[in-house]
Order: C-alpha cells, then sequence, then structure tokens
C-alpha cells in the first residue's frame, strides 16, 4: 500500500540562509528576508533574533532598520528555492523511487513515497526517523507526516508547522476526520477563492466537504473538486517518475562575507551531505571532486574563484570522510578575497561493488585494527598535494628503467596498467640511473661492490627499445641481468652488457 511521507521546511529562504553559516554565528545575526519592489520592500521572514527586536513579517524594511541597526537584509530568491528543492529531490532518492516536491501557499517541501522502501530500512517508524535526521545533517528542518495520499501527507504536514495537529500518521480511512478542522489556506487555492469562502462562512477543509458537490463545482471549478477528491483518494493523484541528475552540483550562498576558511567547514559539511545521499541513490562514490569559493564581485579589481580539486584512490561518498580531506587542503588556503559562496561539483565517480557475504562466520579480528594505507595516503595526499605524495603506474616496457612512470593519486591508476607480466625477480628498489661496477681481474672479472659478487640467479636477457632509436634518453638496451649477493649479505640486482667491453653495472637492491 502506496504511503506518502511530506517533509515540510518552513520559511524555506530563511533556512537557507541559515544553513550557510555557523549555528553560533547564526544565531548572532539578525537576519531577515525580504520581498518586494526597491521602494515598498517587506520582511517575509525573519530569525529569533530579528523577533526579539520587534521585527514582524510584513513589516517594512525601513522600519526593521530603524529597531535594528545591524540587520541583515537578503531579498527572496524563488528560483533558488526551486533548486534547492531539486537537490533535495536528488538527495532523496536514496531512500525512494518515487519522489515529488511542491512550493506554493501552502508552503514548501518534498513527498516521498516510502510504503515501498519500508522493509529495506527497518519498519516505517524508522524509515521516517532515518529521512528527518539526515535532512537535519543536511542543514534544513522540517515538519513531517505521512498519509495514504500524497495531498494529504502535504496538508497535514503544513498543518503541524503551524502547530494545528499533531497527527503525524493518519491512514485513508481516518483522512476525513483528521482533515476536517483544519483551515481551507492550508490547500494552497488561489486567495480570491478562499475571500469567497471566508465571506460564505467556510473557513476549514470539513466545511467544504460538507457542501454539495455539484454546486461546490459550479460555482469554484471542478478543478478545486478534484483537489479535494485526490486529497481524500477518491480520484488518482498520479506523480511523473523523478529521474535524478546524473550530475551532481550544489552551492551555497553566504549571508555574510567570510574571511576565516574554518567558517566553510558548516556549509561544505551541508553539501558533503547532499552529495553522499546523491551518490547513495546512485550506487557510486566519488573519485574526483572540485571545490570552488567564489568572492566578491564588488571589490575594484575582480578575484577569480578559488579551487581545490580532490582525487580519492578509491571511491568514496562517506560526508565525514571526504569532510576530513577537504579540511586538510582548507587548513592551508588564504583566501584572496572575503567568501560569498561555495560551489561543490562532482567531477568522476565510480560504482561501488557490494560485497560478497560468506557462509563462513568472519575471522576474529584484531583488537586495534592496522592502518589503512589507502586512507593514510589521502590524507597526506590532501595536506601535501600531488608534488608530496603520488604513486606508480606500470607501463609495458621490458626495460626496467623505463617499465614505470609517477603519476598523481588516482583511483583509475591504483592497479598496474600494464598488460605486460612482470618477472618475479624485480627488486623493491631500482637506482634511477646504473652505477659502474669494478671487476676483479684475478677472479676472472667477476664484479665487485663490497667485495666479489656471488651469482644467485640468471641470466635473464633484455634487448629492447629499438623504436626509441635517436632518442639520448631512451636508448636500445642489450643485457644480461643476474641477482647477485656480496659478502655483507646484501642482495642485488646487475647487469652486463652484450656488447663490448661487457661491462657490469648495479641496478637495484633487494630488500
Amino acid at each position: 500500500m502506496p504511503i506518502w511521507l511530506a517533509l515540510n521546511l518552513p520559511a524555506l529562504s530563511l533556512q537557507l540562509a541559515q544553513r550557510a553559516l555557523d549555528p553560533a554565528l547564526a544565531r548572532s545575526l539578525t537576519l531577515v528576508i525580504v520581498d518586494g519592489p526597491v521602494q515598498r520592500t517587506d520582511i517575509v521572514f525573519c530569525n529569533d533574533k530579528a523577533r526579539r527586536a520587534g521585527i514582524v513579517p510584513g513589516m517594512k524594511l525601513s522600519a526593521a532598520q530603524a529597531l535594528a541597526k545591524e540587520l541583515v537584509a537578503i531579498r527572496h530568491d524563488a528560483q533558488h528555492e526551486r533548486t534547492a528543492l531539486q537537490e533535495l529531490s536528488c538527495w532523496a532518492y536514496q531512500f525512494s523511487a518515487r519522489i515529488a516536491s511542491f512550493q506554493g501557499r501552502g508552503g514548501s517541501g518534498l513527498l516521498i513515497e516510502t510504503g515501498a522502501s519500508e522493509r529495506l530500512f527497518g519498519g516505517r517508524d524508522a524509515l521516517r526517523q532515518r529521512i528527518v535526521g539526515a535532512l537535519r545533517s543536511v542543514g534544513y528542518r522540517a515538519t513531517n507526516a505521512s498519509a495514504a495520499t500524497p495531498a494529504a501527507a502535504r496538508v497535514l504536514a503544513c498543518a503541524r508547522a503551524l502547530g494545528l495537529t499533531a497527527s503525524d500518521a493518519v491512514e485513508q480511512a481516518q483522512l476525513p476526520g483528521a482533515l476536517r478542522r483544519l483551515p481551507l489556506h492550508l490547500l494552497g487555492w488561489e486567495e480570491q477563492i478562499n475571500e469567497t469562502l471566508q465571506a460564505l462562512g467556510l473557513s476549514t477543509i470539513g466545511e467544504v466537504l460538507a457542501l454539495p458537490r455539484e454546486a461546490f463545482a459550479r460555482r469554484f471549478g471542478a478543478q478545486q473538486l478534484s483537489d479535494l477528491d485526490r486529497m481524500l483518494g477518491t480520484l488518482a493523484d498520479p506523480h511523473p517518475p523523478f529521474t535524478p541528475l546524473e550530475q551532481f552540483r550544489a552551492r551555497i550562498e553566504l549571508p555574510a562575507d567570510l574571511v576565516n576558511v574554518a567558517q566553510l567547514s558548516v556549509p561544505l559539511h551541508h553539501l558533503l551531505r547532499l552529495l553522499e545521499g546523491f551518490l547513495r541513490g546512485h550506487g557510486a562514490g566519488a573519485t574526483t571532486l572540485g571545490l570552488r569559493i567564489h568572492h566578491s564581485a564588488r571589490r575594484e579589481k575582480p578575484v577569480a574563484p578559488t579551487t581545490i580539486r580532490l582525487a580519492l584512490a578509491v571511491p568514496e561518498r562517506d560526508a565525514q570522510r571526504l569532510l576530513r580531506l577537504l579540511t586538510e587542503r582548507l587548513a592551508r588556503l588564504r583566501l584572496p578575497e572575503p567568501a560569498i559562496r561555495i560551489e561543490l561539483e562532482l567531477e568522476h565517480m565510480a560504482q561501488l561493488l557490494p560485497r560478497n557475504a560468506s557462509f563462513l562466520p568472519p575471522a576474529p579480528q584484531p583488537a586495534t585494527p592496522g592502518i589503512d594505507a589507502l586512507q593514510l595516503a589521502e590524507t597526506l595526499h590532501a595536506r601535501l598535494g600531488s608534488e608530496g605524495v603520488f604513486q606508480l603506474q606500470a607501463l609495458s616496457d621490458h626495460r626496467p628503467e623505463f617499465a614505470y612512470r609517477v603519476v598523481p593519486l588516482a583511483p583509475a591508476l591504483s592497479y598496474p596498467q600494464s598488460q605486460t607480466p612482470l618477472p618475479t625477480q624485480r627488486p623493491l628498489m631500482v637506482l634511477p640511473a646504473p652505477r659502474p661496477l669494478p671487476t676483479a681481474l684475478l677472479d676472472s672479472g667477476v664484479p665487485q661492490y663490497g667485495g666479489p659478487l656471488a651469482f644467485l640467479a640468471g641470466p635473464e636477457r633484455i634487448e629492447a627499445g629499438w623504436w626509441d632509436v635517436g632518442q639520448a634518453q631512451r636508448a636500445t638496451v642489450h643485457r644480461d641481468y643476474f641477482v647477485a649477493r656480496n659478502r655483507n649479505g646484501q642482495t642485488l640486482w646487475i647487469y652486463r652488457e652484450l656488447a663490448a667491453p661487457h661491462n657490469w653495472f648495479l641496478h637495484g637492491f633487494f630488500a
């Protein structure tokens, strides 16, 4: 049976401004959202500090500025709200494939069909708590309600935001009783229709439902009657299938210019939580992220955005881990100008393969697990950059000095790319350039390194590089390689040139 969960986001414009700041800083600001022409700008929403100063919605901006000298006024942006709802819809795709957003007079928020997902998350209550908790970690607060129809769930969630009902889950048979006492304006109809109904003495949904259907449709239109039927479930209310975006790009506008890099961690964490939900919905992990910090365009000399790119050794979607890595980069950053907006973009992602379960119980784990080498490498890479932390990529070349190259830390290069099978007798340490070895004439030309060398394995003949003729640094090689040991117990990798005068060279050390 379909069950719809409605998440109503009261004062969405105000929430968009507050989620960009640290909670302590947000509480210290006298913050309002304004709308209307420049000559007649009105207050639409205001935070708690503004209310304590005597500012209320509907007040003129000039009057509010007289009450609070350090008033921060942000203009209402409907497109910004629509973009935020689109981002939240992609985030909610991790919980359900049937998602719809609503925005209008009755409020703004999301509708999520949770009936098909309840068993996956441990039941209806557990899923609801998980969604509400995850939404709070993204930086939003919402009132919620569940019902058999999406329209009824939306009305109940908006009513809970106003404190008009305590119902948070209503079955279809209980809908008429749960809705009859709620005011008409929650339906989101045009103001002219609501005023006409008020003039007729009708103020609640129950009173409208008691009217004769045909007379109501002739007076107010069939659309309003269909809205009531969809809310009660007597008429189908299909929603178009939700198609999540293939690319993730989200931004947060900062209501105040921020100079301290540490103050960016809160909005950055909210963006990473959105990214985590997006990646969970796609069953993927991030491999490359781009963070852009935009600066004020009101400066005399425009400053290009500060850009940070984060490459990961393995696909990752955990917001806490990504935040630690980006914080390492931000700690070494000094902003050239105050920040006014941050933008997070997912440049590359890769599918996360599920782990296969075992019939046998897991082996006992040590009490103190060892250091995760990949996490350590990523942390050092975030702190030191590609110049200080890199990895080796194998190449299809039999010449040892050209069989690898240094590359930045990246997931696509975590494993050798060469298709040429590597020999087993290879040292861990290969010298940048071979060193000539002296020979003992009394020992028939045996090479020496700390004394005469004893051969353990070989020869392994390598003749390659003819295609690089003419390049001084990548010459053709004709060599016989040996594994040898000296009197000190060192195991060496040496070779002898096939061409006269057949000199010996040291090329590496075995551990």
